[in-house]
């Protein structure tokens, strides 16, 4: 049902967001309140901008309700606070994508649900592993051997890749778990393989569970209890093996969890 009150907040909302991203000043000044209340004195160290440039920045977000003045220390009003909460948000998920810029826009991001790019921030301690003209094993070589001291695995897999199965093979005699998930060519390539029949017997013991969902995988994922890593395809659907990102942080490792639930939850077991 259409509510009007709702669809006018969300306007309002969106307007003072505009207003906000619409000046340099405006932000700073929200976000620096978002820690602290200030006097004019330390607006001006902080930012070193000339008073008159701070005050009028002030009056317009006073003008608006995000601050309050209490005689000459400003402070975030309750509306203040939710709209910087808010702007630390987007400025960490455009710092995201700001870092790593070529590596979003150069691949296929199909298999990257919307609802985990409202989360992005939470990888915003990731670095980029990339292979060079002087070496250009490098960022598989990296993955191995992260792979190899990875303990219990969970796998999004869209490529049969044997260097990588022998890994998951050892981690599994020492006695670490997997869960994979992939797709009907990887398996089938799989079944045909001399690795299927070991995978077969630790299933039986109950370390290894196989997924498969009925789509095309366009993402290479790893999450392990220190690290997550991610690969792409390029958009002509050739899968990129010269560089990946990696996280080892529990903020990553949470989004990299989300984001392989999101494709267990679509999967049927086949082992």
């Amino acid at each position: 049902m259409f509510n009007e009150e709702d669809s006018l907040n969300k306007y309002n909302d969106f307007l003072t967001v505009r207003f906000l991203l619409a000046s340099k000043m405006r932000p700073l000044l929200l976000l620096l309140l978002s820690d602290s209340d200030y006097d004019l004195n330390a607006f001006r160290e902080e930012l070193d901008k000339p008073s008159a440039s701070i005050l009028h920045g002030l009056k317009e977000l006073e003008r608006i309700n995000l601050i309050n003045k209490n005689f000459k220390r400003y402070s975030l009003s309750s509306k203040g606070i939710l709209c910087s909460a808010s702007l630390k948000k987007l400025f960490k998920d455009l710092y995201v994508f700001e870092i790593n810029r070529d590596f979003w826009l150069n691949h296929s991001i199909e298999s990257i649900p919307h609802e985990s790019f409202k989360n992005t921030y939470l990888l915003k301690d990731s670095i980029f592993v990339e292979s060079d003209e002087h070496n250009l094993s490098k960022s598989f070589t990296k993955y191995l051997d992260l792979l190899s001291n990875c303990g219990n695995m969970e796998i999004i897999l869209p490529i049969f890749l044997e260097e990588h199965l022998e890994i998951i093979l050892e981690n599994l005699e020492n006695g670490d778990n997997l869960l994979l998930i992939t797709n009907d060519d990887v398996l089938s390539s799989l079944k045909k393989s001399k690795y299927y029949a070991d995978l077969v017997d630790f299933s039986k013991r109950g370390q290894v569970i196989i997924r498969k969902v009925d789509y095309d995988l366009k993402i290479f994922l790893t999450i392990c209890e220190d690290f997550m890593s991610l690969s792409l395809f390029f958009k002509d659907g050739l899968f990129d093996n010269s560089c990946f990102i990696l996280n080892e942080y529990p903020d990553g490792i949470e989004w990299a969890k989300t984001l392989f639930k999101s494709h267990f939850e679509k999967s049927i077991r086949v082992l």
